[in-house]
């Protein structure tokens, strides 16, 4: 049976970035955020940054989670970038049609000469299901939500690796309906065009620039996903799990890719952890200047997520812990790394050194801080901590060409 290979502390680890667009109380014009989002880029993209993420929501009347696009929004840091991967992190197939999100990711791929990595999730804000697809709406039904999912990325697949591109399934048929291709000036292509002239095959233009396409990540939190997302060759990303909730989904995965794969794998080896990071001067003034911010901020994602979500598995909270300070919550538990550079740099290196996780997610521009102060942290990570953990984190799970989907020719 194939296992777990243990990893020696201190190895190398990749520092990745999230947007989320967030402005608490709509302080700023949404022009204001993309120069300050500008400013923070240009700087991860000199200062050795990975990949930057972009999740997609909507309705954020609030002012949290205000970033509809990542596709689009990548493309704009494209253009202002060298060297910084783009990632969306996340979007979300159920929101997406399948062919146009394949052909939207495929032309930033190209657009960026390959340094895409694709993020997805299945989505989890009813109010964002019940107003773009409510058929897939996960709390309705969470395993037709899963088969879903699952299908529009076999489409995705599909058409990012067949010349003539088919699909028959549960819930898409492509090319859909009796049609007869109108190309009859055109010299039959049998991939296509049938000899009685129905419409059989489709052309999805472009492929991506990466082959077969790029990295696939799901960001997900449970264990289940976890094992699930592993025979699919998935990497995955997390955030919610605390100190014991991480080394069980890591655990879980781990042996499930390893015998998914056939061989043994690293610790930590297709995993990612997106963890709050504020650095300042002294663990007193980041305390001071984000714990409040921090309260706020949780206060409006525990509407979303129950707090047992952040807890230890199997862990029984108490009453005040369940309505109390997040701060005090949340800190024990290892979801913050907000510090001084040194508290930052421990944290990071027990995370490195007890779980194997050598891909650090930061979400630094906390809801609520100035851009000013976002800066000031992230000029001191990059002084300060980074230096720490020299080099390139291990490769993510590659993807490999479907059986059955070649052959693969086009761009």
């Amino acid at each position: 049976m194939s296992s777990i290979k243990s990893r020696n502390p201190g190895a190398a680890v990749q520092f990745d970035y999230l947007f989320t667009m967030d402005n608490p109380g709509n302080e700023y014009r949404y022009g204001e955020l993309l120069d300050m989002a500008t400013e923070q880029i240009v700087h991860l993209d000199e200062s050795g940054f990975g990949t930057l993420w972009q999740g997609e929501h909507h309705f954020g009347g609030e002012g949290f989670e205000i970033n509809p696009n990542p596709i689009m929004a990548g493309a704009y840091v494209a253009g202002i970038t060298k060297n910084l991967r783009i990632g969306t992190g996340a979007v979300t197939p159920p929101f997406w049609h399948p062919i146009r999100l394949a052909e939207d990711l495929a032309l930033l791929d190209q657009m960026s000469k390959g340094r895409l990595d694709i993020g997805v999730a299945r989505g989890i804000q009813q109010r964002e299901f019940m107003n773009f697809n409510p058929e897939a709406d996960r709390r309705t039904d969470e395993d037709r939500n899963w088969r879903y999912f699952l299908e529009q990325l076999e489409v995705v697949k599909k058409a990012w690796t067949m010349e003539g591109f088919s699909h028959s399934g549960e819930f898409f048929t492509f090319p859909n309906g009796n049609v007869q291709d109108g190309a009859t000036w055109y010299p039959r292509n049998p991939l296509w065009r049938a000899e009685d002239g129905e419409y059989v095959g489709m052309s999805i233009i472009p492929k991506p620039y990466q082959k077969p396409y790029p990295a696939m990540w799901n960001l997900l939190d449970k264990t289940p996903g976890f094992i699930r997302s592993a025979q699919e060759r998935m990497n995955v990303i997390t955030w919610l799990r605390s100190r014991e909730g991480l080394r069980e989904v890591m655990t879980a995965y781990e042996e499930t890719l390893a015998e998914t794969l056939g061989h043994d794998v690293p610790r930590g080896t297709g995993t990612s952890l997106m963890r709050m990071v504020y650095v300042a001067e002294t663990d007193e003034q980041a305390e001071r200047e984000a714990r409040q911010l921090i309260e706020d901020l949780f206060n409006y994602v525990g509407g979303v997520r129950p707090r047992d979500i952040f807890a230890n598995p199997g862990e029984k909270l108490t009453d005040e812990e369940q309505t109390g300070s997040w701060w005090k919550f949340l800190f024990p538990r290892e979801h913050l790394f907000i510090g001084s550079p040194e508290t930052v740099r421990e944290q990071i290196a027990h995370l490195n050194g007890e779980y194997g996780v050598d891909r650090l997610v930061l979400w630094s521009w906390i809801p609520g801080l100035t851009q000013e102060q976002v800066m000031r942290s992230n000029r001191l990570f990059v002084d300060e901590v980074m230096p720490h953990f020299p080099g390139a984190a291990i490769p993510s799970i590659k993807p490999e060409m479907p059986e059955g989907f070649g052959p693969l020719t086009g761009d």
